[in-house]
């Protein structure tokens, strides 16, 4: 599955110019999950990252190839929630490696992937309430005061996001990033990932077979290549 090289490439272009710290997840203490409709106040907020109109972005990208994810792994550039003073630019990118032969093909391929992306949706970790926008792409999340004082860090935060990837069958390894560095360049990031997502509605396009005049549509540049990468197979 190469329909997302390119994204991962470009992820790695600028985290090679970063300091990335590896964060020990597996090991970090379990932590509750609230309810789904759980609002955290403004009163009780210690901080928001994205807040503000700062960066707060997100973006997932696919791939079959060991190289890439070879294990699950959560990676921080900047601070960690517990050094974290006031509202920061924020971005979280899960890079994932799926397993092809069971990722189907044609409406099943594209639901499939919208599965895994809807994931986060159904991550509810005590003291941290993401805000969402599905039209702007925009994830920041609200930290509670209490739960920085338990010691809420992102390795819990990633354990969460982890295992709900995990549940589905297609998943077998997770690279999650998370950036808080306020000299990151989000925009650069910002444009790989949108490529991500241009590549799903291609794709998404192209196999519902949608008629429509691909001369006036701002995806028809990317439509092309998925096209070319569908009918080359996607095995080197």
């Amino acid at each position: 599955m190469r329909l997302y090289d390119e994204c991962f490439e470009g992820v790695k272009r600028i985290l090679d110019e970063h300091p990335v710290k590896k964060l020990d997840f597996g090991s970090a203490p379990k932590w509750q999950e609230t309810d789904k409709n759980k609002i955290i106040f403004q009163s009780d907020t210690a901080f928001e990252l994205g807040g503000n109109n700062l960066p707060a972005l997100s973006g997932v990208a696919l791939t079959d190839s060991y190289s890439l994810v070879p294990d699950d792994e959560v990676l921080l550039i900047g601070r960690d929630l517990t050094e974290i003073n006031g509202d920061s630019p924020f971005a979280r990118i899960a890079l994932i490696r799926v397993k092809e032969s069971e990722m189907g093909t044609g409406e099943q391929l594209y639901q499939t992937v919208r599965k895994i992306e809807f994931a986060r949706y159904h991550i509810h970790p005590e003291g941290y309430m993401m805000r969402i926008s599905a039209f702007t792409h925009r994830e920041a999340a609200r930290v509670g005061r209490d739960a920085l004082k338990k010691g809420l860090g992102f390795a819990h935060i990633g354990r969460f996001f982890i295992k709900e990837y995990k549940k589905q069958p297609q998943v077998e390894a997770v690279k999650l990033l998370f950036v808080t560095d306020e000299s990151f360049p989000y925009d650069l990031l910002e444009q790989v990932m949108k490529k991500s997502e241009s590549i799903t509605t291609a794709l998404d396009h192209i196999m519902r077979d949608i008629k429509m005049d691909c001369t006036s549509c701002g995806l028809k540049a990317v439509c092309d290549e998925v096209e070319a990468l569908c009918a080359g197979g996607d095995n080197p």
